[in-house]
């Protein structure tokens, strides 16, 4: 071993106990406040999903009104129902007003008529379809920029923070966003989403943190689980929400005001009675603090530094990170390309369909909740041990959706695409037990910026995503340029996970408590050199 390694330099302090005083096993605890915090969690998790996903939907209300209307498209047309003259331009909003006054337009053949015949108080545009795309990837450019920087406010001030951030920006923007929208149009929605974006950079490690501090290790993958299934009930919560809301009098504005209420209700639930960790909560009982802590508690709140060099130099943690992003990019790529291709290649529209589109996530929910039970029932009944029930489930994962992606790229039945969507989504979600609670096993103290790490790194993958399948599928319509981009992002989920495999560990890192460890050897060292002087 190297003399300067830092394994070398932790091997040198004797048989001290570097986390606490007292090392004694706490005796087992049944429900408590744990439960309750991690319900808290979930939900605001949830919420923050609600407003993350509710876009796709109200787009399309937004840009295609379910009550009656005229849709024209003429060439130099002229339109009279007497009354006021108005000229109607691409992008223009109609109100109520311009229809009781009355309209006359000259409209080109690059224009489009949107004519409401309710007596409606909200607006619809006529948005292109890159001008809609534009819209739903304004989230994910926020999204981008905040990650970093958000993981390290995570890491320094805890899990509570952030989250109150992301809720409480994204109910304030959601209830402007009617208002603004009106004033701005197109420019006004994405700008509220990048804002929505860049204050929910920080959910996922905020969530790993808290996940971290509140989740003991014998209920590390069940609880987890149940936790993480607050993405897909937001998303599906989101659809569903945005759907009945603008088919109601008050259209689609009424969607935007609901998702801003619930994330204000919830920023004021977490706010009064979430706690960052066990010791920031004021009525949490000493024996159910011992039980998560895994030892008995010396009282004392410890802060971190990050041990950057150290983490970069983890073998274990490369191969959680490796996974993490071939997982993060794959999962993108189905859920973004695989619809495209069922809609060109089977002529299907996935996401027009409520139930198509929801089905997978529904699936989704039962799988995540059943794979954390079976890995906490493997791992504490000792059947399996720790590091190998990681490396099961993550292979069920990324094993699962690359088989997936090449039945896809083969079949040209519907039921078997529409079975294939389900499928991945339901072995996506053992990633639960697989890389993501890895990073807590590895360094709990460090997770949420392992995360950060991860999804740093997953941006970059997401954004060169599309200019790869744009230079190697030119032909929507043709299944071959489809079979090889499946085939190249199943290669890279089956290979990220082999380095998984390969790398893993369930141990906690020296790194993990450097501090500490510093410490230990600092007074060992101090000991040894009053010893040699009092000889």
């Amino acid at each position: 071993m190297n003399e300067k390694s830092p394994e070398y330099e932790y091997s040198k302090v004797p048989t001290k106990p570097l986390i606490a005083d007292n090392p004694e096993k706490p005796p087992p605890y049944g429900y408590g406040v744990r439960h309750i915090q991690l319900l808290i969690f979930f939900f605001c998790l949830s919420v923050n999903f609600i407003a993350r996903g509710h876009m796709g939907v109200t787009v399309v209300a937004m840009t295609s009104p379910s009550v009656h209307k005229l849709v024209l498209d003429t060439n130099n047309t002229e339109i009279n129902y007497s009354g006021n003259n108005t000229d109607l331009q691409n992008g223009e909003k109609m109100t109520e007003n311009n229809i009781d006054d009355g309209y006359v337009g000259n409209i080109s053949n690059d224009d489009v008529a949107v004519v409401d015949y309710t007596n409606q108080s909200y607006s619809t545009y006529d948005w292109p379809k890159s001008t809609q795309e534009m819209v739903l990837g304004s989230f994910f450019l926020g999204y981008g920029i905040m990650t970093f920087p958000m993981g390290m406010v995570v890491q320094r001030w805890g899990g509570k923070i952030p989250m109150q951030i992301a809720l409480f920006i994204n109910g304030i923007v959601s209830i402007l966003a009617p208002w603004l929208i009106h004033w701005g149009s197109w420019k006004a929605v994405c700008a509220c989403r990048i804002a929505q974006g860049l204050s929910q950079a920080g959910v996922y490690p905020s969530i790993q943190n808290l996940l971290a501090k509140w989740v003991p290790v014998s209920e590390r993958g069940s609880l987890t689980s149940y936790v993480y299934t607050g993405s897909t009930i937001g998303t599906v919560l989101g659809f569903q929400l945005s759907g009945v809301l603008s088919d109601t009098r008050w259209g689609w504005p009424s969607a935007f005001w609901a998702v801003g209420l619930i994330c204000l209700a919830f920023f004021l639930i977490l706010t009064v009675f979430g706690a960052a960790s066990p010791a920031n909560h004021k009525s949490i009982s000493d024996d159910e603090k011992n039980y998560i802590l895994g030892r008995i508690d010396d009282g004392k709140v410890r802060k971190h530094k990050i041990p950057w060099k150290a983490i970069m130099t983890s073998r274990p943690m490369w191969g959680a990170l490796a996974s993490h992003v071939g997982a993060g990019t794959t999962f993108v790529f189905y859920f973004t390309q695989v619809p495209s291709y069922i809609h060109y290649i089977l002529g299907i529209n996935v996401k027009s369909s409520g139930l198509l589109s929801s089905l997978p996530y529904l699936v989704s929910f039962f799988t995540s909740i059943a794979f954390g039970t079976i890995s906490d029932n493997l791992t504490n009944r000792k059947i399996v041990s720790v590091k190998n029930a990681r490396r099961i489930f993550n292979s069920i994962s990324q094993v699962g959706i690359a088989i997936s992606l090449i039945c896809a790229s083969y079949t040209t039945s519907t039921v078997i695409a529409v079975l294939c969507l389900v499928c991945a989504m339901g072995c996506h979600m053992a990633i639960h037990v697989g890389w993501m609670v890895n990073h807590i096993d590895l360094a709990p103290n460090f997770s949420g910026t392992l995360m950060t790490l991860g999804n740093t790194l997953t941006n970059i993958g997401t954004v060169l995503l599309p200019v790869l399948v744009s230079h190697v599928v030119t032909d929507m319509k043709n299944q071959i340029q489809w079979r090889i981009m499946f085939f190249t992002v199943a290669a890279v989920t089956l290979t990220t996970n082999a380095l998984f495999v390969l790398l893993v560990s369930a141990d906690t890192q020296p790194w993990n408590d450097l501090d500490q460890h510093d410490t230990a050897l600092e007074n060992v060292e101090t000991e040894q050199k009053t010893e040699k002087q009092e000889k």
